[in-house]
């Protein structure tokens, strides 16, 4: 099944599920799919279906789960970007068959989904997700939890986005043929919705920053705002390739003045 703009638009974080089953059929589907799935920067991601009782695992935020996803990598370069694309890719995938997902990292009884996913001591595993189905209703802690973390709230376009270098803020109506992307990108999902990409687009190239928040870099779960870098520019690709462009994820510093606490990322190249 093609990822598509409209997945990226119906995925929602759920806390809260109906304690029912995922069937089989489903969860093979699954299996199949993060089986395949690969990533512009070539780092593998191990990927695990864990059931939750089996294993004794839980979230002090997640109510009514059955079942996880887990994966992992091996401390190599550019791996918590890959980490990111790669597992969003199967959040969206989850999406796309009707399952509720949420990314969670810090809420995890990290020491059990770590003796579940066998984790080596040169390996990460920055994050998991349920898969299940929403219940009707949400919990009292979700609604708060939501609240808290102002959930839907997006930074405005303008101070996320910048034409040809950090000193011009980008106006929707100047984004032209990078619209849709940029705005499929703003809608990712990023650790305590802190939303770290900072992007420079020109004619050809899109360039991604990460503006770094003090205390998400940790030797146990990598820098979970990297992993937000990869969720976000997975976004970008599939509304860009949705919409016919043609382009590749590339790693070539453009040299800009950057801000204080910024770092470059990659760049998507369109084809000549």
């Amino acid at each position: 099944m093609k990822l598509s703009i409209e997945t990226i638009k119906n995925r929602v974080s759920v806390r809260t599920y109906d304690k029912i089953k995922v069937p089989d059929s489903v969860v093979d589907d699954i299996k199949k799919y993060i089986g395949q799935i690969e990533n512009p920067f070539q780092v593998p991601i191990d990927f695990r279906i864990l059931d939750a009782k089996e294993h004794n695992l839980g979230s002090s935020v997640i109510i009514g789960e059955n079942t996880y996803v887990a994966a992992k990598y091996r401390k190599v370069l550019n791996a918590e970007i890959a980490f990111g694309y790669s597992f969003e890719r199967f959040i969206l995938f989850a999406t796309s068959l009707g399952l509720a997902t949420v990314w969670l990292a810090g809420t995890i009884d990290r020491k059990a989904f770590e003796n579940a996913m066998q984790l080596k001591e040169d390996e990460v595993m920055p994050a998991v997700s349920p898969i299940g189905y929403a219940a009707k209703k949400r919990s009292v802690r979700e609604n708060l939890m939501r609240k808290g973390l102002k959930s839907d709230d997006r930074v405005l376009f303008e101070k996320l986005f910048f034409k040809g270098d950090f000193q011009n803020p980008l106006k929707e109506s100047e984004a032209n043929h990078w619209l849709i992307p940029l705005q499929m990108l703003r809608l990712s999902p990023s650790a305590t919705n802190k939303q770290p990409w900072r992007v420079v687009v020109e004619e050809k190239r899109v360039h991604f920053y990460e503006e770094k928040t003090k205390g998400y870099a940790q030797e146990k779960t990598g820098d979970i705002q990297k992993v937000d870098l990869g969720i976000a520019i997975c976004h970008f690709e599939i509304a860009a390739e949705e919409l016919g462009l043609k382009g590749n994820i590339i790693q070539k510093d453009p040299g800009f003045t950057i801000p204080k606490n910024t770092e470059y990322i990659a760049t998507y190249e369109l084809e000549d």
